[in-house]
């Protein structure tokens, strides 16, 4: 509700109505009423009556022209009529002649005269009423006595400001004096506001009978005198004309709005500084005192222009003279010149309220429980003319409550149009409103249903109070198709397997009934969670053919399991490429993504996941920003980019709760515990991987990569026993649910490693070969992290030939993080046996690697610096005027990247199948085209992966 004394108060501070703008578009009225003084000076009274809109300085002309008139000598009695005390007789003429201007003996007479029993009790008797009338008849007598008196001297000044709200006596008493003062020295000077139903039609008659009675329109500020009261304000005339189009559109003209949206700007600051420094806003901005203006304004009309007011800002566009009438009970015709009668105080462009600022103040006028009555009426009257869901759907929102069954249907409606304009809050409004309303459980459940869509994909744990009732929806067959498939989503989100399991199977046990068709029951939400692993452990749920999400899983199968048909990474971006981002479209967007991940097309799977994170952005899909950012930070993991990617994971559990993510809290949280460890930050690591998760996670599929990030953190913390513990469950669940599969989690390596570091290196080469003999076991980056763990597990002297293969085969798929780890064990490696000049090789690799992707604190741990060693520090400087390595030969390219990676000549010339010769004719020429002298300088000048074809090893042809 409106502040009604804050209200007040800046009515009464504003002088009434203005202050520094009274004279803006004034000096004419000015004039006039000039001219009528020097008239009433020479004996002939006038009477000047002023009228105009609300709040457009009719008060502040009346009272500078009395200061003038003081000026020059004249007496002044001055009253104002009040709304409240129109009922008070003599209320006007009490004012007027209690005046401390009168001389002390005349002030003590006109008391006397008007004591508080001046006129008697007023009473129903015919005698009474003529008791009364000779009472005031006395009254007028004394009162023309008085002023005759006063009026032999001196010009007396007699202003009344709005005269409409004056009482009768005080009206009668003052027509009575008009027509007996003759040839005397007054000027009588009313201002009144001409309102629609006019209180006092018969005076008001009778006074423009009188001769002398003159006529004076004051209007709201054209733009011009708009512009005029800015440059007043900024003292830049310049600016005032550019911001004067649009001060007056808002303000419409009227001087007291005009005055509170400059004085909000003020307070506000803006761009159109003057040289004095003050500035204001462009467009302007209404604020509190704009809205306080036109409050006072509202407040200064009478009961049915208030009404009025607020019917056209309830019914807005549709604010018809027809339905306002019928909203408020007045006639149509009134309510015309109602309208007619608050347009000319400027706050109407045409027949509608001219800003959302003034509407919004109006109906903030009105009692919240009169709002609601109000609001209904108006839905009722705009439904029954027909119009538009979402325009009857505001009322029967601001309501809160519906009128029939009718408003279930309009609700409705209206949720799905403001969903397709992302007007998500007012969806959320409307269907809150239709279910709970609803009595018909058959029609409320999908109400619920799509509330709990629209929620969920803003906070998932909004959804949680629903999805009971939504699970009992689904059992009663109030909910099929579809939205089972949702309902099943929701419960697997939050770890409510049992549920989900057996709203499932209902499901496809009726998938075969006439009224199902083929993907009612598919991709959903609930595969999301499904295709994440518990696929074997529920019902089963389908891609149908020609589902949209089809080809997108066939391509994620495909890149896991290396099963021969089409190139799977074109049918993801093909799946890609012709999919626009919703709820259902979501789990394929993910696979397809996972798919070009694993496929080792990190930057095609970046670029995707940046439009659709750009797209969930504008959707204002807070869920789907978070599923999509927790996907972004593992493919920047992937590219070597653990900074972003720890950004990234953070930012996904920042949009949504902990609560929210439930049991797929596992996917973010293990992408910040990986990007930690590879930035060097193991107790950061920890203190992520010790976050609370909730105990159902570890029952879905969200569980093995948590649990291999957290064995990792472990195994970095020197814990290889725990990281054994958290590597044995990961490999168990996916061996449970059927996807044990090294291409997504190549979980026996990392227990390879955990094993290794307790001196068990039989057991990690029974799990480096179990893993290779896997589907995808001979893809480039499964192979490369086995043969590290393999090195890890093998004799001091054979570790250098798995680690070697494995730096070329993680520089062909582009792991830059696993590259790392290769070169640090190379080296270690080399250095045991003594080989310092290899081993200083692939520090300076691995140091220029770290370099590129942000990893110099990994490399730090891994590979600690010795002391004096300048490639700690970023390996020596390539020597000036080096050429580029894009000149060499595809076979010098294929030469010197084994060089540089630490194989002999010999070897070199064995995997290639060319001599020895051979090979030192390669090097020759690229040492003399890269300007370096030695072998060891080789890793300054070849990037892996940078542009180049990748190494195929064992491929001939040198």
């Amino acid at each position: 509700m409106i502040d009604l004394f804050a209200i007040h108060r800046y009515w009464h501070l504003s002088g009434g109505k203005t202050e520094s703008m009274a004279f803006v578009e004034r000096s004419q009225e000015m004039r006039y009423l000039r001219g009528l003084f020097v008239r009433s000076e020479r004996g002939r009274p006038q009477i000047a009556l002023i009228s105009g809109p609300v709040a457009t300085g009719k008060t502040e002309l009346l009272h500078a022209f009395v200061e003038e008139a003081i000026g020059l000598g004249a007496l002044p009695l001055v009253a104002t009529g009040s709304r409240a005390e129109r009922s008070l007789p003599l209320g006007v003429i009490g004012q007027l002649f209690h005046s401390p201007a009168l001389p002390w003996h005349l002030l003590e007479e006109t008391n006397a005269l008007l004591t508080a029993d001046a006129l008697p009790s007023p009473a129903a008797t015919d005698a009474s009423v003529a008791a009364m009338r000779r009472a005031a008849i006395r009254l007028a007598r004394g009162v023309c006595s008085t002023l005759l008196t006063l009026s032999t001297e001196r010009v007396v000044v007699l202003a009344i400001d709005d005269v409409q709200y004056a009482d009768g006596y005080s009206l009668q008493i003052l027509l009575y004096l008009l027509r007996r003062l003759k040839f005397r020295r007054l000027l009588v000077i009313l201002t009144e506001w001409p309102g629609a139903q006019a209180p006092h039609s018969a005076f008001h008659a009778e006074l423009l009978r009188q001769p002398a009675c003159h006529r004076l329109h004051v209007r709201p500020l054209s733009e011009d005198g708009t512009a005029r009261v800015l440059a007043e304000t900024l003292g830049d005339p310049s600016a005032a004309v550019r911001l004067a189009p649009a001060y007056h559109e808002v303000s419409g003209g009227n001087p007291l709005l005009l005055r509170g949206l400059v004085e909000d700007g003020l307070n506000e600051g803006g761009a159109a500084a003057a040289p004095g420094g003050r500035s204001l806003p462009h467009p302007p901005v209404p604020g509190r005192l704009f809205r306080q203006a036109v409050c006072a304004c509202l407040y200064q009309w009478d009961a049915a222009t208030i009404q009025v007011a607020r019917g056209m800002a309830l019914l807005d566009r549709w604010a018809s003279p027809a339905l306002v009438g019928r909203l408020t009970g007045l006639k149509p015709e009134l309510v015309a010149d109602i309208v007619e009668s608050i347009g000319g105080s400027g706050l109407l462009r045409g027949e509608r309220l001219r800003h959302p600022a003034v509407r919004g103040a109006i109906a903030d006028t009105v009692e919240p429980g009169d709002g609601a009555d109000a609001h209904l009426r108006g839905a009722q009257l705009l439904h029954d003319r027909g119009v538009a869901a979402p325009d009857v759907a505001e009322h029967l929102v601001a309501a809160d409550r519906v009128p029939d069954k009718w408003a279930i249907g309009v609700l409705r409606d209206a949720a799905r149009q403001a969903l397709a304009e992302r007007r998500d809050d007012f969806a959320d409004d409307c269907l809150e409103l239709a279910q709970r309303s609803c009595a018909d459980e058959q029609v409320r459940a999908p109400l619920l249903m799509s509330l709990t869509r629209l929620r969920w994909r803003r906070d998932p744990s909004t959804a949680l109070r629903h999805l009971a009732t939504l699970r009992r929806s689904v059992l009663a067959g109030h909910l099929d198709g579809r939205d089972v498939s949702a309902v099943a989503g929701f419960l697997l989100w939050h770890g409510r397997v049992d549920d989900a399991r057996e709203i499932l199977a209902r499901a496809c046990g009726t998938r075969d009934s006439p009224g199902a068709r083929p993907g009612d029951v598919s991709q959903g939400t609930a595969p999301l969670c499904l295709r994440a692993g518990s696929e074997n452990a529920l019902p089963e749920v389908v891609c149908w053919p020609g589902h949209p999400g089809e080809a997108a899983c066939a391509a994620l199968d495909a890149v896991l399991t290396g099963a021969p048909g089409a190139d799977p990474v074109a049918r993801a971006e093909e799946a890609l490429s012709g999919c626009a981002l919703s709820e259902d479209s979501l789990p394929s967007v993910l696979s397809a993504l996972y798919a070009l991940l694993h496929a080792d097309r990190q930057d095609r799977a970046a670029a995707w996941c940046d439009t659709f994170l750009r797209d969930a952005e504008a959707e204002g899909a807070t869920t789907w920003r978070a599923l999509l950012t927790a996907a972004r930070a593992d493919i920047a993991l992937r590219q070597g980019r653990p900074a972003p990617a720890e950004l990234w994971a953070a930012e996904a559990l920042t949009l949504v709760s902990a609560r929210g993510w439930g049991v797929a809290i596992g996917l973010p949280l293990a992408a910040l515990i990986r990007a930690r460890l590879e930035l060097g930050r193991v107790e950061d690591a920890g203190r992520a991987a010790g976050l609370v998760v909730p105990k159902a996670m570890f029952a879905g599929g969200f569980a093995p990569g948590y649990l291999r990030a957290r064995g990792h953190q472990h195994l970095a913390a020197n814990r290889p026993r725990a990281a054994v513990a958290d590597f044995e469950r990961c490999g168990r669940l996916m061996r449970e649910w059927g996807r044990d599969l090294p291409v997504l989690l190549p979980w026996r390596g990392d227990l390879a490693l955990a094993r290794a570091a307790l001196e068990q290196r039989d057991e990690a080469k029974e799990l480096i070969t179990e893993q290779l003999a896997l589907p995808g076991g001979d893809r480039p980056r499964v192979v490369g992290v086995s043969l590290r763990a393999m090195a890890a597990a093998a004799s001091p002297k054979r570790r250098p030939g798995p680690l070697r293969e494995a730096v070329a085969l993680l520089q062909e798929c582009g792991d830059r993080l696993e590259l790392i780890r290769a070169l640090a064990d190379l080296s270690r490696a080399h250095a045991g046996l003594g080989e310092f000049g290899r081993a200083r090789m692939m520090r300076e690799r691995a140091v220029h690697v770290a370099a590129e992707c942000g990893a110099e604190e990994l490399l730090a741990r891994l590979l600690p610096a010795p002391e004096g060693d300048s490639a700690a520090g970023g390996g020596a400087a390539a020597p000036e005027g080096a050429d580029d390595p894009a000149l060499l030969s595809d076979a010098e390219r294929r030469v010197a990247t084994l060089a540089a990676i630490g194989y002999t000549n010999r070897e070199i010339g064995r995997k290639l199948h060319v001599t020895v010769s051979t090979v030192e004719q390669h090097l020759t020429r690229v040492y003399r085209k890269l300007n370096v002298d030695r072998r060891a300088d080789l890793p300054l000048r070849l990037r892996y992966g940078s542009g180049a074809e990748p190494l195929a090893v064992g491929e001939g042809g040198a």
